[in-house]
This record gives C-alpha cells, structure tokens and sequence, in this order.
C-alpha cells in the first residue's frame, strides 16, 4: 500500500438536493472507492472496506438508491453501498466536522494525518485508484482541502423550495429539533436569525434560511479553494438527463467515462418518483413567503419565481 490519495472528489450540497442519487450514480465508477455504510458502522476497522469488491463480482451485492423515507428491508442493509460516513469523519476529526462549517478552518497535523491514512487503507483494500465522498450540508471545503491540496468538488444544487418541501417531510428533519434550531453551528448571520424572528421562528423559514446560507457559504470557499477545482451541478439537469451530466462529471475529473457506470445509470435510476408540481403541499401563504425568501437567490440560479 503506497498510501498516496490523488485528487479526491467530494460532492456537496444541501440535504434532499439529489446529491445521493446523483453522487451513487457517479461512484458506480470502477476507479472510484468510497466510505462503505459497513465501515460506517465500524470506523476503527477499514478492512471492512474489502467487501465493495463483491459490488464489482455481481450488481446484486450493491445496495439500490432508495428514497430517504422508505422503509429498508433487512437484506437490503447488508449489502454495500457509499455512506456519508458521519462515525467515520467524526472519528477522524472530532465533532466540529459532523456539526460545524468549519469556515476558515484548517485540519491539524494529526487529522491530516488520520484521513488520509484511512482513506488509503479504503482504497487499498477496495482496489481503487481515486476516492470520492459525500457531504451534505455544510460543505467544510477549505477544512478537506487543507488536507488534500488537489481535492475536486462537485456543488449539487436543487431549487430551494422544493427541497423545503422534502425536508419538512422527511424523518431526519421533521419532528427534530432541526425544526427550531439551525441543523449546523457557526453558518447563519445574524442577519438571517434577525429574518428568522421576523417570521415567528418558522420552520418553512428556517429550512430556507439554512439551504440559502449553505449555497452561499459554499460559494465563499469556492473562491478560496479556487475556482478550478469546483464545479456546480444542477440536479434538474441530471433528472433530464442523467448519463450526460454523469459522463461531464466524469470528464471534468480526469475520469474515462465506463460502461459498469453508464449500466448502472440506465438500468438503476427507477427510484426517481414522477416530478410533481413545486406548489404541491404548500399552502398559498407559506408559497409566497418561500418566494419572499429565497426569490433572490433562486433567481441568481436560474430558477423561475
């Protein structure tokens, strides 16, 4: 084991932006290794780590996309699949990884030293060139990139109201104290908690708040990390046309586009639900209050108001 990590790849964006269906799709690569959700379970053990291989004996072995809020069979948690990894990174890096934006922040000499062991006995053991990972939420892009100096970053980006809509759904979020205080600390200013009281402390608005200041804040340390190591993705794009916009990832990265990724794209993205109206499941009140706050912003993106 050399223990060389070269130029890894982190997707980030904000929680229910379609950054697992997208960043799954693209990780079905046969370059690319990736924290396992087996690994996830036992951080202390990256030999784990080996049984991704049998992902590349037989397409079974791999876990399917599934929607956040569907219910997993218990045959369907034994086979292996990419994970956020949380337990792993909190492992590496304490707590401020799993709950900060670490704006600013560089890793100490021992985290440095911690991830990039770690991520080299995943690669070793999987058999794997480059490594790639999912973050969601806060993006810590300059935190990764004072540990890799050569990291990529793909920003996943989703219209905003639609991704309220999913959050204030789905069970991570709803029915948590995510519904009244922010999901992550050291990320909204205090301008943002000032429009948050103007709004009663809502829910709807807090939910917005937080998808528009982890754009914003991962836009900043783009400008930091340099614009050429950083790309955004529009994840109605890849709804429209998913092997382009998997195949364009793939070539922005230094990858070859393979036939084992655009098989699993083809054949393994059914999961994705029929598109619905963006007003369906609010009321008329709370659609004009989303439009009142993040119309801005949307606009910036591109996206209709």
């Amino acid at each position: 084991m050399s223990g060389e990590v070269l130029a890894p790849i982190f997707f980030v964006g904000m929680p229910r932006s379609g950054t697992t269906v997208l960043f799954e799709s693209f990780a079905s690569h046969p370059e690319l290794g990736w924290v396992s959700n087996h690994l996830d379970r036992a951080p202390r053990w990256p030999v784990l780590s080996a049984v991704a291989r049998l992902t590349a004996v037989d397409a079974r072995f791999r876990k399917a996309v599934r929607p956040a809020d569907a219910r997993m069979p218990l045959l369907e948690s034994l086979r292996v699949g990419p994970s956020e990894a949380y337990r792993v990174w909190e492992s590496l890096c304490g707590r401020k990884f799993v709950y900060g934006y670490l704006l600013g922040q560089r890793a100490e000499a021992g985290e440095r030293l911690r991830v990039r062991s770690l991520i080299a006995r995943v690669l070793h053991h999987q058999r794997r060139s480059r490594f790639a990972a999912k973050l969601t939420g806060p993006a810590r892009m300059q935190f990764l990139h004072s540990i890799f100096d050569d990291a990529q970053f793909v920003h996943v980006i989703r219209d905003g109201r639609a991704v309220v809509r999913s959050l204030l759904r789905v069970d991570f979020w709803k029915d948590t104290h995510r519904l009244h205080t922010p999901a992550w600390e050291g990320g909204l200013a205090q301008e943002s908690l000032d429009e948050w009281e103007r709004y009663d402390r809502s829910p709807l608005v807090l939910a917005a708040l937080q998808w528009r200041t982890v754009i914003d804040r991962i836009r900043e340390e783009a400008a930091e990390v340099g614009p050429d190591v950083y790309v955004e993705q529009r994840y109605e794009d890849f709804l429209a046309k998913p092997w382009p916009v998997v195949e364009g990832i793939d070539r922005g990265v230094g990858l070859a586009p393979s036939p084992e990724q655009r098989a699993y794209v083809e054949e393994r993205m059914n999961v994705l639900r029929p598109g619905r109206s963006l007003e369906d499941g609010f009321d008329p009140g709370d659609w004009r209050i989303l439009n009142d706050v993040l119309g801005e912003r949307l606009a910036e993106l591109g996206y209709e108001v």
